[in-house]
């Protein structure tokens, strides 16, 4: 039997995509937009992160009011912000910087980080 992918899909007024959880590098929440990033394409759509963590698995994690980030992308875990696979840098609020490491640290350690 083939394992299906877990994925998100992603509702907008002309279409409605899946996106495979691996392929996203990060969702951004600017108002009422979210942004999901991923290497070749950003899908925005209007929502909230409220309802998120419920479509995510552990690998997703809250870093910052504005962001969730896969931590299957991290390449680099600086004191308040990292740097994704593709280059990119993200914020990490002060006040959750303590947890991002642990959780960080836990999920590498785990083996899970080192697919």
């Amino acid at each position: 039997m083939k394992q299906i992918e877990q994925s998100l899909a992603v509702i907008t007024k002309q279409e409605t995509i899946r996106v495979g959880l691996s392929e996203i590098l990060y969702f951004e929440k600017e108002l009422r937009i979210i942004s999901v990033h991923t290497r070749s394409k950003i899908y925005r759509y209007y929502g909230t992160f409220k309802d998120l963590p419920e479509c995510l698995d552990r690998r997703f994690y809250r870093c910052h009011n504005s962001f969730f980030v896969n931590l299957e992308k991290i390449k680099v875990l600086r004191r308040y912000e990292l740097e994704l696979e593709n280059g990119e840098t993200i914020r990490i609020s002060q006040r959750c910087y303590p947890a991002m490491r642990h959780t960080y640290l836990t999920f590498i350690m785990s083996g899970e980080g080192l697919k």
